[in-house]
């Protein structure tokens, strides 16, 4: 694969412009970065936008593999369309875990009980662009932004248009989506969309037994959108969706069914000359049904072990101020915002023989509130310097565990405080050439599962935690960034520490197959980030990107983890695309990417082999208002896994041919 790479890059880069108009690397408007509207390429921050066209054109079924393939994300191997729900976290730069914030439209979509992104409620074509933010953000938007942040833009209703999409591929997999969006007034704009995933999946262990099936998948997602135009500086947004995504364990038994239901209203306002007032609602209602089982070491044979029905919400609201202003203070703003998480778990543990062993149920609740301002200084017309603080508390109460027999226990409330600033600059020097930098703290709140919940997994039993601490991150990076009109360059050096690491200890008193979460442990994550985007004439342009990731455990209650690689956090990732775009609508995208070996689990026992992936995206109008497209992904059908512990293993995607039709009437291409 390498070398077909390397002679596809050459073949590109050799493209002449003929008489063709030098090509520009087009301005993106950004919100992520401060939470208000600007240039990506003044930005005092390292960010990457993916548009619109280039979602549309992804080889790929959910957002989150778009993302793999971005210099300073990390993912599990296995992507959502192949994952338990359980299984979807993200992090950046080496941090490992669930150690990054995902918003849509600047709102947390983190699951409220277990902290995991459902990147399936969030299909492609409701998307105008994603934008990836790096390093520490807990300044303007607390909790889990500590690698980073992730924004998915939606799209607006700008015009009356349906879009109908339906495509069959291997494994069984279908997918149907339609959108009809309509402008009912100078001021309405009305949309409804339906889009269904169905998967027959494939074998997702390297030994497969006799209780191992294909991991299906099956996924619906219903949603509505009224933007109203108030006036010339007013503005809303409504929105919901009903999400269900079913999804087997790929055994015969173990599957995770979860209904998603949210809502939020969004409103802007011009405020004065140059100020503006914003604010949001939401709400999130779920339901999760989960039938975990226990497989032998031949996987001849599996049983029921737990049955778990959680049903969990969200709520809260932000408010925000913002002005722009002339002289050497350009930008100044001032927000807070409010979040409440509840869960409450019911649970039946199960032996080899059917009979139940337990009966239990716990609650929690978590409140956090955020109070936040920035200001942009230039004191110099090529110097900014963009300051941003926030001050968080939050609170875990109505924390209780019931087993079936015995006394309730109730968990005491605890409260925290966190001051998280940050300060960024952007130098512009001669020859298109910026010098960036940042040093920032950030803080992640523990989750109500690993707080409350007590879990059996195998031979082992994880202990929740309620006088669990959140761990705080302090970091620093620095970057150089060129940009021309044919070509931007940047290249990140950072290094971060956190400290009060959840890890996994021995209970004192207990067997050696206790276990319980501490906040004992250091991590480091140092390292380089290479990001490259060429337009190498109209019609051709290359991404190359790099991360090398050096994140290991400083300390930790056990020894023999201290020198280890964080879980989930492969040290060295590149990737590279290809994209053409033909005057007639025709495109064609090529994106590798190749991982180093790495480790699923901290005692680094078993190693995730090094693997490399090449997947490939067409489309081809064949009327004004219908297009045909194909991928294929893991084109050599590549063979890899990922370690979930000493003894479990998960198979990769393997080889997935898709052909497809999309319809747009009255869309503007």
């Amino acid at each position: 694969m390498k070398t077909f790479l390397v002679s596809l890059l050459l073949l590109v880069t050799m493209s002449p412009l003929a008489a063709e108009d030098a090509p520009k690397v087009e301005e993106t408007v950004v919100v992520t970065a401060t939470r208000s509207e600007r240039g990506v390429s003044e930005l005092p921050v390292s960010t990457t936008v993916v548009t619109e066209k280039e979602l549309r054109a992804a080889p790929s079924v959910f957002v989150d593999d778009v993302l793999r393939t971005i210099p300073g994300v990390h993912m599990p191997l296995s992507g959502s369309a192949s994952s338990l729900t359980s299984g979807q976290r993200i992090s950046m730069r080496g941090l490992g875990g669930t150690r990054a914030l995902v918003l849509v439209d600047g709102l947390p979509i983190h699951d409220p009980y277990q902290g995991t992104i459902q990147w399936q409620k969030v299909p492609f074509d409701s998307l105008r662009q994603v934008e990836v933010v790096r390093g520490g953000n807990a300044s303007l938007f607390g909790n889990f932004a500590l690698g980073g942040t992730i924004n998915m833009i939606s799209r607006s209703i700008d015009t009356s248009a349906v879009q109908a999409d339906a495509s069959y591929g291997s494994h069984d997999t279908q997918r149907e989506s339609i959108t009809v969006d309509q402008i009912v007034n100078p001021r309405l704009g009305l949309r409804v969309s339906h889009h269904r995933f169905d998967s027959g999946g494939y074998i997702r262990v390297p030994f497969p037994g006799a209780v191992d099936v294909d991991g299906w998948q099956d996924t619906e997602i219903t949603s509505a959108r009224a933007d109203f135009q108030h006036s010339e500086r007013a503005r809303s947004t409504l929105k919901s969706s009903f999400a269900r995504i079913d999804v087997s364990e790929g055994t015969r038994i173990g599957k995770v069914e979860r209904d998603i239901f949210d809502v939020s209203l969004a409103s802007y306002r011009g405020a004065g000359t140059n100020g503006l007032i914003s604010g949001a609602l939401f709400f999130q209602e779920q339901s999760e049904d989960a039938t975990a089982t226990s497989v032998t070491a031949a996987r001849d044979s599996e049983f029921r072990s737990q049955v778990s029905d959680i049903p969990a919400g969200a709520k809260g609201g932000s408010l925000e101020w913002s002005l722009q202003r002339s002289g050497s203070i350009s930008f100044v703003s001032l927000g807070v915002d409010v979040r409440q998480l509840d869960a409450d778990e019911a649970r039946t543990s199960f032996n080899r023989n059917g009979a139940v062993t337990q009966v239990a149920d716990l609650t929690g609740s978590q409140r956090f509130a955020g109070l936040f301002a920035q200001a942009s200084w230039r004191p110099i017309s090529r110097l900014e310097i963009l300051a941003s603080a926030r001050y968080d508390t939050y609170k875990n109460f109505n924390g209780s565990q019931t087993v079936a027999g015995s006394p309730a226990t109730l968990y005491p409330a605890s409260t925290s405080k966190q001051l998280d600033p940050r300060v960024s600059f952007r130098f512009a020097m001669a020859g298109n050439v910026a010098l960036r930098g940042s040093a920032y703290r950030a803080f992640k709140a523990p989750t109500l599962r690993e707080l409350y919940r007590t879990t059996a997994t195998g031979n082992s039993i994880l202990i929740g935690n309620p006088f669990l601490e959140p761990e705080t991150l302090v970091g620093a990076e620095v970057g150089v960034e060129w940009g021309g009109p044919r070509a931007n360059v940047q290249v990140n050096v950072y290094r971060s520490e956190i400290d009060g690491l959840l890890a996994r200890a021995n209970v004192p008193g207990q067997p050696s197959n206790v276990f319980q979460n501490l906040n004992l442990g250091t991590s480091r994550s140092q390292g380089v980030e290479l990001i490259g985007d060429v337009r190498v004439s109209r019609r051709w342009s290359v991404n190359a990107g790099y991360t090398y990731a050096d994140a290991t455990v400083v300390s930790d209650p056990n020894p023999a983890l201290v020198g280890k690689l964080l879980p989930e956090v492969v040290p060295h990732i590149g990737s590279l695309s290809v994209r053409y775009r033909g005057d007639g609508g025709t495109t064609l995208d090529v994106r590798g990417r190749v991982l180093s070996r790495s480790y699923g689990e901290a005692g680094n026992v078993v190693a995730a082999p090094a693997h490399r992936v090449l997947d490939l995206s067409a489309a081809q109008p064949v009327r004004d208002w219908l297009d045909v497209y194909g991928l294929v992904e893991n084109v050599f059908n590549e063979e890899y896994f990922s370690v979930l512990s000493s003894t479990a293993f998960r198979t990769g995607q393997p080889r997935t041919i898709t052909a497809g039709v999309r319809v747009h009437v009255g869309t503007k291409k």
